[in-house]
């Protein structure tokens, strides 16, 4: 299986599936809606400054992803009958044998 095709289902604590999965550049949309859902607190935890909005070239970068020097997973769940992005985690290498690495988790979740 090619990192780009990454998928694993698991459960929630609650029992609700969740799945693992590779982002795609598809998953734009869906992603920023996640980012909508996140608090200023929370983005100030995940970026270590305050973030409000992103820019186009932000955007490009956090959702271009290669899966060899950026590596990107999304958590997906269904919420109400649609699939949302609840979550995710990605690294950048910066260095050989070395990488940053985050993971976010919107406010509802």
């Amino acid at each position: 299986m090619q990192a780009a095709e990454y998928r694993a289902l698991e459960s929630l604590r609650d029992r609700r599936p969740v799945c693992i999965r590779a982002l795609k550049p598809a998953d734009r949309d869906a992603m920023l809606a996640a980012v909508g859902r996140t608090s200023d607190s929370s983005l100030y935890r995940r970026f270590f400054s305050p973030k409000h909005s992103f820019s186009e070239r932000e955007v490009a970068y956090y959702m271009e992803v290669d899966f060899v020097s950026h590596v990107a997973l999304a958590a997906e769940l269904e919420e109400s009958g649609q699939r949302v992005i609840a979550g995710g985690g990605r690294y950048i290498v910066i260095g050989p044998g070395c990488a940053e690495m985050a993971f976010a988790v919107d406010d509802p979740h």
